[in-house]
């Protein structure tokens, strides 16, 4: 398994705006999501594709400051050069790669974003690939398309209600998610033993019920997912909140850091805290909060 490079920015939201709409992408950013992703895949017609990506490219060529991906076409389609075209030369961009199901399907793109990298004179692997899981073969070789290239940073499992990743296992969509609970946790767990930066929960489909997109969010919070994407500019702020630690846990990792520090301190490496017992793995958990709460463990 190749090392994974840290310095990348957190994704709790991740907003989709149509590759064919340029216009959109003021009010997306102005969402606060963590980053966008300018669609060339199911939200443009054959026939737009080639404005898309005219559009696209002059989006990226204004965004060097902005982490923006950009959902290409499956390689199978033909149109990899063609997609890929749009990239500007800077390195905060990442290529969104849908329906994945094995390494395979990755080693085109990998070539073809290295040619890429070496002429933009970015470095190696400085473009990142996000992979979409939409079928139970893809989520079976999870593990092995992670670890396929470095540049493969995260991915994204379809949970979208008659998604295709649903009608794939014949299953049928609830609000409480009992159908996904196995395809989250075999997900999470695959994209953690591969050090994946980004693990992202699918989209939500009902875009006038905030409460249960609050509840899927916090469903996929509670697998360990790390944000989650969203279709509309009115889902970002409710997803960031629901991927943001809370007051209460930050405040309860600050404190259980605090007493783990005074008992090492005294020579003893587990302690009773507010009524639970606390070890080393309790601490990793508190220092993994107050990183996402942008709070250094050591000023605590």
């Amino acid at each position: 398994m190749s090392a994974r490079v840290s310095a990348f920015p957190a994704l709790r939201s991740v907003l989709f705006v149509p590759g064919s709409r340029p216009d959109l992408v003021p009010k997306a950013v102005a969402t606060g999501a963590d980053a966008l992703v300018l669609d060339l895949e199911d939200s443009v017609p054959a026939e737009g594709k080639d404005l898309a990506r005219t559009h696209i490219a002059a989006v990226l060529a204004e965004s060097a400051t902005r982490f923006t991906l950009i959902r290409i076409n499956h390689p199978s389609r033909g149109d990899l050069e063609q997609d890929l075209s749009v990239l500007a030369s800077h390195p905060d961009q990442a290529v969104m790669l849908p329906k994945v199901e094995s390494p395979q399907d990755l080693e085109a793109i990998d070539a073809q974003l290295s040619l890429f990298e070496k002429d933009a004179a970015l470095k190696q692997h400085a473009i990142s690939i996000l992979v979409v899981i939409e079928t139970s073969v893809g989520l079976r070789a999870l593990y092995d398309i992670l670890g396929s290239t470095p540049r493969v940073r995260g991915a994204g499992l379809a949970t979208a209600e008659e998604g295709d990743f649903m009608l794939d296992i014949g299953g049928r969509w609830t609000a409480s998610g009992e159908a996904l609970t196995y395809a989250r946790g075999k997900f999470v767990c695959d994209a953690r033993a591969a050090q994946a930066t980004w693990i992202l929960d699918g989209a939500f489909m009902n875009l006038r019920d905030q409460s249960a997109l609050a509840t899927e969010a916090r469903i996929a919070r509670t697998h360990g997912f790390n944000g989650k994407v969203a279709v509309h500019p009115r889902q970002v702020s409710t997803i960031n909140e629901i991927f943001s630690p809370t007051a209460e846990e930050i405040e309860y990792a600050s404190k259980l850091l605090e007493a783990f520090r005074d008992a090492t301190a005294h020579g003893r490496g587990a302690l009773e805290f507010r009524g639970m017992m606390v070890d080393r793995a309790n601490v990793r958990w508190a220092e993994r909060i107050l990183r996402q709460a942008g709070v250094p463990p050591g000023e605590t």
